[in-house]
C-alpha cells in the first residue's frame, strides 16, 4: 500500500483572499484557498510568500525533486532526466547551485 497520496482539490471560494491579496490571480488564490491543512504546489514566488504568510506549507519543483530523491522515490538518473526535460521542454531553469545540489 502506498503511504503517499496526492489529492487534486480546487476551491472557488477565495473571495476573502481576493480582497486581502488583489494582486494574485484566480489560479493562485484557488490553490491557496484549497490548501488549508495541506501542502500547496506553487511556482509563483509572490503567491508562495502569500501562502506561507497564511500558514500554508508550500512545495515548488526543486523542493519536490529533493523530497522524492531523499525518500528514494526517484534516482539520480531520473532527477537528471527531469531537470533536462524541464529545461528543454518548459524553459524552466533551476538556480545553478540548486541544480548542482540536486544532481549530486
Amino acid at each position: 500500500m502506498n503511504k503517499y497520496q496526492i489529492d487534486l482539490i480546487e476551491s472557488n471560494d477565495f473571495s476573502a483572499l481576493k480582497e486581502k491579496y488583489p494582486e494574485l490571480g484566480k489560479g493562485e488564490l484557488s490553490v491557496i484557498a484549497s490548501a488549508r491543512g495541506r501542502i500547496a504546489f506553487i511556482e509563483d514566488r509572490r503567491a508562495e510568500k502569500v501562502a506561507e504568510s497564511e500558514g500554508i506549507a508550500v512545495f515548488n519543483i526543486p523542493v519536490l525533486l529533493f523530497a522524492l530523491k531523499e525518500n528514494g522515490m526517484i534516482s539520480n538518473l531520473e532527477v537528471a532526466r527531469i531537470v533536462e526535460e524541464l529545461k528543454n521542454k518548459d524553459g524552466y531553469l533551476l538556480k545553478k547551485e540548486i541544480e548542482e545540489e540536486l544532481l549530486k
